[in-house]
């Protein structure tokens, strides 16, 4: 399943999507070694790699 649709099932964000969760909150998974950690590596590496990706653009035009 993509990231961008699997849906948080636990705690204070249950039933949001991963690619809505807080920054903070995934980083928590990961830090904590939340048995979901893998999917909150991947969203974080998401936003990071979208960031990338707009800068280079930015910078070309």
């Amino acid at each position: 399943m993509e990231i961008n649709q699997s849906i948080c099932d636990f705690g204070l964000h249950s039933g949001e999507p991963y690619s809505k969760l807080p920054a903070s909150f995934l980083n928590w998974m990961v830090a904590t070694g939340h048995a979901k950690q893998a999917l909150a590596k991947e969203e974080l590496t998401r936003r990071h790699n979208a960031v990338c990706d707009s800068r280079m653009k930015s910078k070309i035009q």
